[in-house]
């Protein structure tokens, strides 16, 4: 409990509070363009790309998912640094999110067995994320707003950035084995 408030936070709760009565959104500022080879490049060794190497994406589609990942990571801190939205509406999202990923997660896993192939592994992670980014497509971020599809899909993949170090109710992955190889590369990048 914070023993005071700045007024900027207190009218970006109330704005909250009417936006989901009213009906009204979030108005998104970033616009979406491609990637450069350069800014793909710079994210090489996040967790992100990994998650989407592990299940055998190709290049143009992980280029496509970092696109959503960058626009919704910098379209998000421009509503925190302005007040459009509180850190709280923010990890309430995200919960939602990890939701929807989970029920496509246990959906996409109900069959892997210990002797699968890892060809299979990788098949069912890319199920898996296809199902994730089509159930958070919709994902508002302010109840009873539109939020842009990149959005929602970009901020799981921030989530999936951070699945080596987050509590398990953030933690998330495509690979059927993610958290066991989230282990491994830490210990990797530990020697």
């Amino acid at each position: 409990m914070l023993a005071s408030v700045k007024a900027e936070q207190l009218m970006c709760r109330r704005d909250e509070v009417i936006g989901r009565y009213a009906g009204k959104g979030l108005r998104a500022t970033q616009t979406l363009r491609n990637l450069s080879q350069a800014e793909i490049a710079g994210y090489a060794d996040r967790l992100v790309v990994t998650q989407m190497r592990w299940i055998g994406l190709p290049d143009d589609e992980v280029a496509m998912h970092l696109r959503d990942y960058h626009y919704a990571r910098a379209q998000r801190s421009e509503w925190l640094r302005t007040f459009k939205v509180t850190t709280e509406r923010l990890e309430e999202c995200e919960g939602e999110l990890h939701y929807e990923w989970e029920a496509a997660f246990r959906r996409g896993t109900r069959r892997i067995r210990d002797g699968m192939s890892e060809e299979d592994r990788q098949s069912a992670g890319q199920d898996i994320l296809d199902a994730t980014m089509d159930r958070v497509a919709d994902t508002p971020l302010s109840p009873g707003s539109v939020t842009p599809p990149w959005i929602g899909k970009g901020t799981v993949h921030d989530l999936s950035d951070q699945a080596d170090t987050a509590e398990a109710d953030r933690a998330l992955g495509w690979h059927p084995d993610y958290s066991r190889l989230c282990k491994v590369r830490n210990e990797t990048q530990e020697q």
